[in-house]
């Protein structure tokens, strides 16, 4: 059975570094470091316990612009508040400082004397963070049947509100998976214990599915360890990018966060060699950050590195994450790319206040869709809005969980998004 998810808010933190003060922040930095794990570490200097409190300050900022809600998780794109808040949430639970939150989760309970003690071991580890050696992975893909269903999820790894609905959906589906996936990110930085308890212990069982993973910039913040060691190990998984196929559709996973919004080492090479090679398939990329965005600043490395791919048509679809909604982007006009965000599974995201566009279609748990159009060199989309039901009290506060099935049958490709309970928000058949 999963351990509830304990949460560390920026309220709690705000009021406890307040109350502990700049100054004896500073002292414990450089103090010398407690008996354990991190004895052999000397005194922090005095540079380095500046360096700490700028990360600090810059962390608490990032915490405050992401959340809403007190007692509802958040996680800013931040290595040092991810760890900062992975940090407190274990060692809140390992001295029962916890105290109940919505939707089943625990908030860590710590006071301004746990932050002082802890802080020498939080930069101790913080400091001696590097990355998990690189794994290739192999030339070809593994074969897939032509008729199979894949099972797309993303920012999932929250083991809270939707999450783990959406895998119990999946794990009882009537009709049988062929391929589970997940877009990345496993909260607050993907450490062993996170891991385990948010994404291993709820991930859906379908004894006969091809399990893969995507990397991502949570899982990254800790160096990669839990997601090399403990994902891929589960799931048979060579290396952090990977490629499927059947005889008419090559399905490609990419790591865009080894080195964040990059396609580094073999990878662009691979993936040119693996198009190469495919004959008439349709190509299907799948990564955890955006080729481009609506709503959302998306960096642009990507697309100079798969330039000549994109200009080709070569790329049929592509589904990412990172950014927490769900859009059904319309066709690119150049790349004739059909475009995906599937950033929505598990993450609590507070909702849209979009003044562009209109509600199109109504769906199921009280959802709708969105039409908007092209801005910013950026296609039209739609984008799925509503209330979130597995957030007690705060439903109407945040956007809706859910998934996507693809449907492969033959030279077909169906795509279903559905909300957390299975039931169907939209379908396409996409070819």
């Amino acid at each position: 059975m999963a351990k509830a998810p304990v949460i560390v808010t920026y309220a709690r933190l705000r009021d406890k570094f307040n109350k502990a003060g700049q100054e004896r922040l500073v002292d414990a930095f450089k103090a010398p470091a407690p008996e354990g794990f991190e004895a052999a570490e000397p005194a922090a200097t005095d540079q380095e316990a500046a360096e700490a409190m700028e990360q600090l300050s810059k962390a608490m900022k990032a915490m405050e612009d992401a959340e809403h809600v007190p007692g509802v998780l958040s996680a800013p794109d931040d290595g040092f508040a991810s760890v900062l808040q992975s940090v407190l949430a274990k060692r809140s639970a390992e001295i029962n400082k916890t105290g109940p939150a919505a939707a089943g989760a625990l908030e860590a309970q710590f006071d301004e004397h746990d932050v002082l003690g802890w802080a020498k071991s939080l930069l101790t580890w913080f400091k001696g963070l590097k990355p998990h050696p690189w794994q290739t992975a192999p030339a070809a893909a593994d074969a897939i049947p032509n008729t199979s269903r894949v099972a797309v999820l993303g920012d999932w790894g929250s083991g809270l509100y939707g999450a783990p609905v959406c895998a119990s959906s999946i794990q009882n589906d009537a009709h049988d998976y062929q391929v589970l996936l997940h877009l990345g990110d496993v909260y607050y930085s993907g450490t062993n214990d996170e891991i385990k308890d948010r994404f291993l212990s709820l991930w859906p069982k379908k004894p006969n599915a091809i399990n893969r993973a995507c990397n991502a910039n949570h899982e990254m913040y800790t160096g990669g360890y839990g997601y090399f060691d403990l994902i891929l190990k589960q799931f048979n998984q060579p290396a952090s990018y990977f490629a499927l196929q059947n005889d008419h559709w090559l399905l490609v996973g990419l790591d865009t966060a080894y080195k964040e919004w990059e396609l580094v080492n073999d990878q662009v090479a691979w993936l040119t060699n693996l198009i190469a090679s495919a004959g008439d398939r349709r190509v299907v990329l799948f990564s955890h950050h955006q080729l481009f965005s609506w709503a959302d600043k998306a960096q642009t490395k990507m697309q100079s590195q798969l330039a000549a791919l994109l200009s080709s048509k070569r790329i049929f679809a592509w589904y990412w994450g990172h950014e927490h909604r769900c859009v059904i982007y319309d066709q690119h006009p150049v790349w004739d790319i059909h475009g995906r965000c599937i950033g929505h599974s598990g993450y609590p995201y507070f909702r849209d206040k979009f003044k562009e566009g209109e509600t199109v279609q109504s769906g199921p748990q009280g959802s709708s869709w969105r039409k908007v159009d092209t801005k910013n060199m950026v296609p039209g989309a739609l984008i799925l809005e509503g209330p979130n039901p597995y957030i007690p009290g705060h439903a109407d506060e945040y956007g809706p969980n859910g998934y996507v099935t693809l449907e492969l049958d033959g030279e077909h490709l169906k795509e279903i998004v559905q909300m957390p309970d299975s039931s169907t928000a939209y379908e396409k058949q996409l070819s």
